[in-house]
């Protein structure tokens, strides 16, 4: 299959990459050799990842290696977000450095490559109206089209008021925003402990994190606010596509909250999860979860994502190709409903 677009894929810049090994506290990384040992997360100071020299290589890629790599593989456009953990969990003026100075070396990609790259930008949650402008200054001057932010900053979450300017551009200028997991906030951690990356990473806690942090965005009304605001996730939903009927329950069964506790919302749970999100299949490719987030959600609403460089394009690309749908269905996943989300012109994916 060809023109494929990959709506998941993570770039280094190398000052990104030199100020978090100038750290002593988590974000920060060491070189071991051929090895980069990573720690993310603050309030976790003891939790990190070990991965090879090769894949931050892959990472800093950002010229005809990567292209060259896409054509081998049919993929006409790549989603390219800062990998974790962005700029997000920095302090104010440094994060807000950082972002502008990660932006341009993804815009300069973005222009050298036209229509190969799609930019997302990265931003400080909490900058308020500085980084509102910085995401608007990315799509208008750098084409850009959407945002990338980490599931939480700290103790706060995207549902604090602080964040709500990039909601409010976002909506405006008609672009996503990416919400990217991370390892649980310290607070929450304690029960993934002991058993390193394994669990406390994406074998349940990134899934975990990111789906309390949509839950909190629909319970704090971000959506009725911002109604045409549209939100994407990874991974088949991180669970969240599962977990819709029981998230219904104190909307539907008035037995449940007797109380009245549960929010206000204008629409139920499950309805904001198949009308402002948009789900790809990155770093899940796995029948029973993508199946299951089809018929959740449905075929207008899935893309394809890879992961890439944490995932290979042979298994990406060979799972696209043999996944147990149907041919009309395969053309959404594969570049259709990314084409539509992301206002792409072109040919379209053919097989």
């Amino acid at each position: 299959m060809d023109g494929i677009i990959d709506c998941e894929t993570h770039y280094f810049s190398e000052g990104f990459l030199e100020m978090l090994r100038s750290r002593t506290t988590p974000p920060r990384q060491e070189v071991h050799g051929d090895l980069r040992r990573y720690f993310c997360e603050p309030s976790s100071p003891e939790v990190s990842v070990v991965y090879p020299s090769i894949v931050e290589e892959k990472l800093l890629d950002l010229g005809d290696s990567r292209v060259a790599l896409m054509d081998a593989h049919g993929i006409a456009a790549q989603v390219v977000s800062l990998t974790s953990p962005g700029t997000d969990v920095f302090e104010r003026e440094v994060s807000l450095k950082a972002a502008a100075a990660a932006n341009d070396v993804l815009g300069a990609a973005v222009a050298r490559y036209p229509g190969r790259f799609i930019g997302f930008a990265t931003l400080y949650p909490f900058g308020g109206d500085e980084s509102a402008s910085e995401l608007e200054r990315c799509v208008t001057e750098l084409g850009f089209r959407g945002a990338n932010i980490h599931s939480h900053v700290g103790d706060r979450y995207l549902d604090d008021r602080r964040c709500w300017p990039i909601f409010e551009a976002a909506q405006r200028l008609g672009v996503p925003i990416n919400i990217h997991p991370t390892l649980p906030l310290g607070s929450m951690v304690a029960p993934y402990l002991g058993y390193g990356w394994t669990l406390s990473g994406p074998g349940l806690g990134f899934g975990h994190e990111a789906a309390v942090q949509v839950c909190r965005l629909i319970f704090a009304g971000v959506f009725d606010a911002y109604p045409d605001l549209q939100f994407m996730l990874g991974h088949c939903g991180e669970a969240l596509p599962f977990w819709m009927y029981r998230l219904d329950f104190p909307y539907i069964k008035p037995w449940i909250d007797l109380t009245g506790e549960h929010p206000k919302l204008e629409r139920k749970p499950s309805e904001y999860l198949t009308q402002n999100f948009w789900y790809n299949i990155s770093g899940n490719f796995f029948n029973p979860a993508v199946l299951a987030c089809l018929h959740a959600v449905g075929s207008d609403r899935l893309m394809f994502g890879s992961d890439h460089p944490y995932e290979t394009y042979e298994e990406a690309c060979g799972y696209i190709n043999t996944m147990p749908v149907s041919e009309p269905d395969r053309l959404k996943i594969a570049s259709l409903n990314a084409r539509r989300l992301f206002k792409l012109d072109g040919p379209s994916a053919s097989c």
